[in-house]
């Protein structure tokens, strides 16, 4: 049901949530943890205590923004006498922090107190552990108080390993507080200190993807929190705070005596733990706690059990909000009466396990059956691995109920089954960003191996062209090989290490490694910027100067710096300076050297500097790089040579090209090393910069209709599915914030982290009239009324698809989007037609819409990544949102960034959907890329030849094709083999030697996105065979670079394509040139052989012996290196084709025997 009445839409800032309460404002779970230390304050100054703020730790997913949002509420965290000083690394921050709680103790100070926060990923809380143990021994100020802000990643999407906390924090005897969303990170952080300062003890906060990478509408109202201290007799007789001197045993013994004692008593009569659902008849009993509370509610709601259901089926459930240590008085309420108790949690069992020993001295009648991680067999029941999910929750509930006799409707049961749109063939593997320097850096000498670490660069180990092999943890880097280098065959290994590693723990491997004596050689990426967690500063000062005398101060003989930026003179004299095109060769010689060795790669990270050039910190990128369509051979070297996503496939009549997606390019040049021709660098002084915007007609369009707003009986979900780091986030935050500003409740869940580094994106979103009506921010199986997909690839997966609802619709867009898997391979590996197959299949037809909305960006914003926001003003204006326009483009508003481009490209996309005919004629008419008639075939290919040489030269190209189609006329269905000759054919005789390189590189035509060639500020890539001999490095040939005075003699040269195989020919004398040659007779015998033995029965040799010759790609070593592919399938295609040929009846004597 939907209407059409628009809400009211509510004055929204950014900065609402930083405004003083009672307010209601949009955070997310990383904004939650900002504003808590604001809220502390307040209710601090509220009852008279002047206090102030501490922050440290460390960055890491989930946590990875913390750092960046809190240098953004800088001047409201002066004003609340807050300091954030972010850590070097973790176990150091811990200690700062450690630190907070000894005011008074070291030095006075006019404080009453410091409130410590300490965050970490899940790895910085176990090297951080022995911090923690004493600083919690320790304990804590009376009005200070500590939460440590612990940051799991459950399902390991960007980690090296799944975390859990919890137990580290239990042998430590930190009470652990375990908030379910971005309400209770707020409201838990603010019971957390309290019970901190009354208990003496650390907290830790568990902080998870479905509470920091979430956003609601949160309350934020000091009187929320009627503070309840339990009484006197839970503490220690000589107090329970910090204090000096302090003997061990003495601390050890007001630790587990009293303060983790008062610890739960306190969570206890502040009601952290309480019943949520009862029965006057209890049998099975739920005990849940932080996330998993929100999957067991969603389950049972999609179950059709609700307070009144929960009553007649004897559901009985405990929300706890402090796993550990868990109340005894509360679980002997909860188990008064039951048969059964399941427990619900995530990960090993923290509850599970003291709830067996807290009942096991219950009566034998009295005490209920405990069942979690396994069922009554021992069988799995709710897995300790991965994440759960409400789907998982509803089957593990509902066979309990079973087993108890409580049977529930089928209905209630379990999801129909649905016909499987079959097996994903390809997905999206997250890698390096375009022009990033790992591209380059990561790379090994052939036969040498790198080791890797943690950092961007550890995507490597997934790489094929880079044989790099295990990791460390940070600060680890190389240890690993001093354990095994005297037992190894391998002489050397080299070890991948980002600075920002470097900076918080890695200095300490070297020094290490220069120790052992072993022989290693350390790649050092100096790059200014921590790229993996968001492009942070160092925390503290590194100047290439500063790193490189510590690196020699450790004892390193051998330091070189590769940099296109650093000149020798500006080096200390102990470093080398080397060029990148030289790296290679640099990394072959230190595998030979003795002992530690150091290379420096100086450059900036692809997205930083993106990031600075938006910010205007630095000049935009003075040249742009364009590759020519017509001398691209498709071989895909330069994808090899730069690893860059940046280079995406070219369809055009004459296969498939090579082509710079310009919005993505970040210039690092690095694919101009690729062995072609092709590649052209243009000043962008000199090209038009308004060449992506052409002038459009402005065509009247009719009064867009209002479009009807989804009702919210029940609440809405949708899924945004894309490609990290292309927007899919903002368009999830400004549908929450169109939700907010219209005082709908929502829910919000994206993926960071490593995802976003062109990975697979997908983002969830709810949105409901009130906030009470969402449970589990993720949208369950068969639950999604709406799926974007910004990216049709990412949206077909699995997972995916299993969560779109019976009446589903889908806005897709189906531009193509090559995967990492394009970068080793001459072939496209994407498409949309499967993907969009696979989602069809899965909501039917009726329910899709898809465009292109990437061309249809660009060509009515001028910029690509208007395409989502396109999307979702289709999805708008068919009707599909519970969000009306309004609220939409005032989203966009508050939002500040992009505005106009964002509000054009959805009122496009508004546009699109009520008259797309419209919108479709202000594009330019689409040129069909593939001739498929032979007769055109052979006129377009004749035309070419004529321009390549001569009339006589296409006439012999002609005759060919005619003996051809003579000696095929008797196989029925010849006419697409006859294509594939003509076209193969064309190519061996068109081959693209000086003279056609010359003429084409100085023709009129221009490439697309460029002017023209003849314009100053042109760069062209040659390699002449005698300079390149010269310049080779590891018998891979060198190129260099001409301007565009090159044009002159380039004229010439071209002019003289008469000379082309006379004896006056200068090229024709090299033994490429012989090859080439040789290839073209080759052919020709190949077309002689089909036509002669072409049959019915060998029709499948016979196209792939006409087809093969496309293998044969690229100019010089690697046409060398293709030419032996193709002769190998060729001699293969050729047997096969004599093989299957039958024996003609003239062969045969009349008594069927051939003699």
């Amino acid at each position: 049901m939907t209407h059409a009445t628009p809400n009211l839409l509510r004055s929204v800032q950014l900065d609402d949530k930083y405004a003083p309460g009672p307010t209601r404002v949009y955070l997310t779970g990383i904004d939650a943890l900002v504003r808590l230390p604001l809220l502390q304050h307040e209710m601090d100054t509220a009852a008279g205590l002047r206090t102030g703020g501490f922050i440290s730790g460390y960055r890491g997913s989930p946590l990875g923004g913390l750092d960046q949002a809190l240098w953004a509420a800088s001047a409201h965290l002066d004003v609340h006498n807050i300091k954030f000083n972010p850590g070097v690394n973790e176990e150091l921050a811990a200690t700062s922090v450690w630190g907070s709680q000894q005011l008074g103790i070291v030095s006075e100070s006019e404080y009453d107190g410091v409130f410590g926060m300490w965050y970490g990923k899940g790895p910085g809380v176990d090297r951080s552990m022995d911090v923690i143990k004493h600083a919690n021994a320790f304990g804590t100020s009376p009005h200070g108080g500590v939460l440590a802000i612990a940051g799991d990643d459950h399902a390991c999407k960007s980690s090296t390993l799944p975390h859990q906390s919890e137990h580290m924090f239990m042998g430590a005897s930190v009470p652990v507080l375990a908030p379910a969303n971005v309400q209770e990170v707020l409201d838990f952080g603010i019971y957390g200190w309290a019970m901190s300062r009354f208990s003496g003890c650390w907290v830790a906060l568990k902080a998870i993807t479905d509470n920091m990478d979430a956003a609601m509408s949160v309350d934020i109202d000091p009187t929320r929190y009627p503070m309840i201290l339990p009484p006197k007799e839970a503490i220690s007789p000589d107090g329970m705070h910090a204090r000096w001197p302090d003997p061990p045993l003495d601390q050890e013994r007001r630790l587990n005596l009293y303060k983790i004692y008062a610890a739960r008593l306190f969570a206890s009569v502040n009601g952290l733990n309480r019943i949520v659902m009862d029965s006057v008849k209890p049998t099975l009993g739920i005990i849940t706690s932080g996330k998993a509370y929100l999957d067991v509610m969603e389950a049972l709601s999609s179950m059709g059990i609700h307070h009144e259901g929960a009553n007649d089926y004897g559901i009985r459930v405990l929300k706890i909000g402090m796993p550990w240590p868990l109340d005894p008085e509360i679980i002997q309420v909860f188990a008064r009466g039951l048969t059964e108790i399941l427990v619900v949690e995530e990960k090993r069992s923290v509850i599970e396990d003291q709830l067996t020993s807290q009942l096991y001295n219950l009566g034998g009648e009295s005490r209920p059956k405990i069942y979690g991680e396994f069922d009554h067999r021992g069988e799995s029941l709710l897995s300790n691995t991965g994440e759960l999910d409400p789907d998982v929750v509803a089957h593990g509930i509902a066979t309990r109920l079973d087993q108890l006799g409580i049977h529930l409707p089928s209905s209630s049961r379990s999801l129909a089954k649905r016909e499987s749109p079959g097996e994903q063939t390809s997905t999206r593997t997250p890698h390096f960003c375009s022009g990033c320097p790992h591209n380059t850096s990561t790379r090994v000498p052939e036969g040498s191996v790198a080791m890797g670490g943690i950092g961007c660069h550890y995507m490597a180990t997934w790489m094929p062209d880079r044989d790099t092999r295990t990791f460390t943890q940070m600060g680890g880097e190389g240890a690993a090989w001093i354990g095994q280098a005297d037992f190894s065959t391998r002489k050397h290994v080299f070890q991948n290490l980002g600075d920002g590693t470097y900076f918080h723990s890695g200095s300490l491997a070297i020094r290490a490694a220069v120790a052992s004596k072993v022989n290693i050689a350390y790649k050092i990426l100096f790059n200014e910027a921590v790229a993996m967690t968001g492009g942070q500063a160092i925390d503290g000062s590194l100047s290439l100067s500063d790193l490189l005398h510590q690196i020699h101060a450790e004892g390193v003989q051998h330091i070189a710096v590769v940099s296109e930026d650093v000149t020798p003179r500006n080096l200390p004299p102990f470093v080398e300076a080397w060029q990148r095109q030289d790296y290679d060769q640099l990394q072959r010689k230190y595998a030979e050297i003795e002992g530690t060795s150091v290379i420096v790669y100086q450059q900036l990270c692809a997205t930083e500097k993106r990031r600075r050039q938006k910010r205007h910190l630095i000049s935009p990128a003075k040249t742009k790089v364009y590759i020519h369509p017509e001398l691209c051979e498709g071989c895909g070297d330069c994808g090899r040579q730069s690893n860059c996503l940046s280079i995406q496939p070219l369809e055009t009549e004459l296969g498939t090209k090579r082509v710079i997606d310009q919005h993505s390019c970040n210039t690092d040049l690095s694919c101009v090393e690729g062995f072609c021709p092709s590649f052209v660098t243009v000043s962008t002084n000199a090209e038009n910069e308004s060449a992506d915007k052409a002038e459009l007609p402005e065509p009247v369009f009719d009064p867009l209709p209002y479009p009807s707003i989804v009702d919210l009986d029940i609440p809405w979900c949708g899924l945004i599915a894309g490609i990290g780091g292309t927007g899919v986030l903002t368009v999830n935050s400004l549908l929450a914030m169109a939700a907010h500003i219209e005082g709908k409740g929502f829910a919000t869940m994206n993926q960071t982290g490593l995802a976003q580094k062109y990975g697979s994106v997908v983002s969830h979103i709810k949105i409901a009239s009130t906030q009470r009506d969402i449970h589990a921010v993720r949208v369950k199986a068969e639950q999604a009324n709406l799926l974007l997909a910004c990216d049709a690839l990412v949206a077909s997966s699995t997972d995916t698809l299993s969560k779109l609802g019976k009446h589903c619709h889908a806005v897709i867009n189906t531009q193509v989007t090559e995967t990492r898997d394009f970068l080793y391979t001459a072939d496209s590996t994407a498409s949309t037609a499967e993907p969009e197959r696979r989602i069809r299949a899965t909501i039917g037809e009726n329910q899709v819409d898809a465009m292109d909305a990437s061309a249809l960006a660009v060509t009515l914003t001028g910029d690509a990544i208007g395409a989502n926001l396109f999307l979702v003003g289709l999805a708008s204006q068919k009707g599909r949102l519970p969000v009306s326009p309004e609220a939409i483009e005032r989203a966009i508003e508050v939002n500040g960034v992009a505005v106009p481009l964002n509000k054009s490209a959805f009122n496009w996309g508004r546009r699109f959907a009520h008259q797309p005919e419209k919108v479709l004629g202000l594009l330019p008419t689409p040129k069909s890329t593939q001739l498929t008639s032979l007769d055109e075939i052979i006129a377009d290919r004749k035309a070419r030849l004529v321009s390549y040489q001569s009339e006589r030269y296409a006439t012999r190209f002609e005759a060919h094709m005619t003996r051809a189609r003579q000696g095929l006329s008797h196989v029925p269905g010849s006419e697409p083999i006859l294509c594939d000759i003509a076209r193969q054919l064309y190519r061996l005789m068109a081959l693209k030697d000086e003279y056609e390189v010359a003429r084409l590189l100085t023709s009129d035509s221009a490439i697309k996105g460029a002017t023209n060639l003849n314009q100053p500020g042109v760069n062209f890539y040659f390699a002449p065979p005698v300079i390149t001999r010269w310049l080779s490095r590891n018998d891979r040939p060198g190129k260099i670079r001409v301007s565009g005075w090159a044009r002159y003699p380039l004229k010439i040269l071209a002019r003289l394509k008469g000379l082309r195989g006379t004896a006056l020919d200068p090229f024709s004398y090299g033994h490429e040139k012989r090859a080439e040659q040789a290839d073209l007779s080759a052919y020709l015998d190949d077309i002689k052989l089909i036509s002669e033995m072409a049959t019915t029965e060998s029709i499948e040799s016979v196209k792939q012996l006409a087809a093969a010759p496309s293998l044969l790609k690229g100019y010089g070593h690697i046409r060398v290196q293709n030419r032996t592919t193709w002769l190998d399938r060729r001699n293969r295609y050729r047997a096969e084709l004599q093989l299957v040929h039958p024996l003609r009846l003239s062969d045969v004597n009349h008594r069927g025997i051939n003699e």
